[in-house]
């Protein structure tokens, strides 16, 4: 897909695991990375599947959802400029959510082998991106904590 970098490249500098990349480097990743259109209501991640790509939205809207077969929880709707999957990618484990689109969007597809490359050439770029990854995951992390906490709070029967 043709897709326009000026459109682009101001959402991938906001993107968090992003930051503070400098554009030479960004744009090392951006050329070896495929965007995708996708329909709303398509599954890019499906829980309890092998992690193998990160997805970071350009245009639309995702949903992450628990137990999406059984009893789906939604747990949050992420819009342009965030990406998902990137836990389970460090983590090397499957995924824990689904990921449904809520809107048809554009995606960059960020595979697991650029990461191994980037890994094998270059510890520095590797290095920041684990480390921006790692302040997602304690940001996300935080914000759970804080919506337990005002469940607990509005529903102090239980505990």
């Amino acid at each position: 897909m043709d897709y326009d970098k000026k459109k682009v490249w101001p959402i991938l500098k906001s993107v968090t695991i992003f930051s503070g990349i400098d554009d030479e480097n960004l744009e090392k990743i951006y050329s070896q990375c495929e965007i995708v259109t996708k329909k709303a209501g398509e599954i890019i991640i499906e829980e309890g599947t092998d992690a193998t790509q990160i997805f970071i939205l350009l245009s639309g809207l995702v949903k992450i959802v628990l137990n999406y077969n059984d009893q789906p929880l939604e747990i949050v709707k992420l819009g342009a400029g965030h990406c998902v999957g990137e836990a389970s990618i460090i983590g090397i484990q499957k995924h824990c959510a689904s990921a449904i689109l809520a809107e048809d969007s554009d995606v960059l597809v960020f595979p697991r082998h650029i990461l191994k490359d980037i890994y094998e050439r270059d510890k520095e770029l590797f290095s920041m991106l684990i480390l921006n990854i790692a302040r997602e995951l304690a940001r996300r992390l935080y914000n759970t904590d804080q919506a337990l906490l005002k469940y607990k709070n509005l529903h102090p029967d239980h505990d």
